[in-house]
């Protein structure tokens, strides 16, 4: 049996709670706590000590809370964390955080919605800029879904599972995300696992087209497998139609000179992902 605690308790769980999640100041150039921001109440409870009062006592938890949450946002960004700097990634994660604290005991969970979030909430630089700072949120998203998805067994079709392929969904594994970039993002970031340094790095170039990828969580780590266009867009319709919808929609999508060879280049790359274990198995609607 539970029975509900004492009120004092629950005061006082909501007074500590509201203060270590006082935003840090940074006007100076360094994180700094705000003493004068904390409840008086709570300040009175923290007995002053040998040579600290009860406001810079609380500042030790208020300062951990927030370096815990940033360094937590900032290894699941790393390519957008460098490239913004950290001084300028952690505003807009204390922006994000104050909006989504954290609501349950694992810390990993934390960064889940970051990506949109900076998507609606960039200012800094130009348009250019800001395209591609959000994919790079989007691809250190992917990559952190991929190394944190569930493994399953990967799907071998049968020949009875070839008989009834274009009516199925493929169901594809929890550790895949496709993602598109418009600069060597993905290699950069490939880069960072061997320079886990401080010092900001820049943008590199825009490429002259799109490059696709996979990114699957494997338990080595995260495979990437550079996709063609339409092999990306096929994938991705796989996600959310059958086989043959999926066939459909994309021959619709091609140019006259695509469609003549779609038959032959569909054959490959359902074979290719099935050989990357990009599926765990197979459904079929009612």
């Amino acid at each position: 049996m539970t029975r509900e605690g004492p009120a004092w308790l629950a005061e006082f769980q909501a007074l500590f709670g509201d203060t270590i999640r006082t935003p840090l100041e940074r006007s100076s150039g360094t994180l700094r706590a705000q003493l004068t921001a904390y409840d008086a109440r709570l300040v009175a409870e923290a007995a002053d000590g040998p040579a600290t009062n009860g406001a810079s006592r609380l500042a030790v938890y208020n300062r951990q809370y927030w370096f815990r949450l940033f360094d937590v946002l900032q290894s699941v960004f790393p390519l957008t964390s460098r490239l913004m700097g950290y001084g300028s990634f952690n505003d807009y994660a204390a922006r994000f955080l104050l909006v989504h604290p954290p609501g349950g005991w694992n810390l990993d969970r934390v960064a889940a919605g970051f990506d949109g979030f900076l998507a609606g909430t960039l200012e800094r630089g130009d348009a250019d800029e800001r395209r591609a700072l959000v994919e790079c949120a989007r691809i250190d998203a992917a990559w952190h879904d991929a190394l944190s998805g569930a493994r399953w067994p990967p799907f071998r079709p049968s020949l009875a599972d070839a008989a009834r392929l274009l009516d199925a969904h493929l169901v594809p594994s929890p550790a895949l995300r496709i993602v598109e970039e418009h600069r060597p993002l993905v290699e950069v970031r490939r880069r960072l696992f061997h320079d886990p340094g401080a010092s900001p790095i820049e943008l590199p170039p825009a490429l002259e087209r799109s490059r696709w990828w996979a990114i699957l969580g494997t338990g080595d780590g995260v495979a990437l497998v550079p996709l063609e266009a339409r092999e990306a867009e096929l994938l991705t319709e796989l996600g959310e139609r059958s086989v043959r919808a999926a066939l459909s929609y994309i021959e619709r999508a091609c140019t006259p000179e695509e469609r003549a060879l779609l038959p032959e280049r569909a054959r490959a790359w359902l074979a290719r992902s099935v050989e990357h274990d990009f599926w765990i198995g197979i459904r079929f609607d009612r």
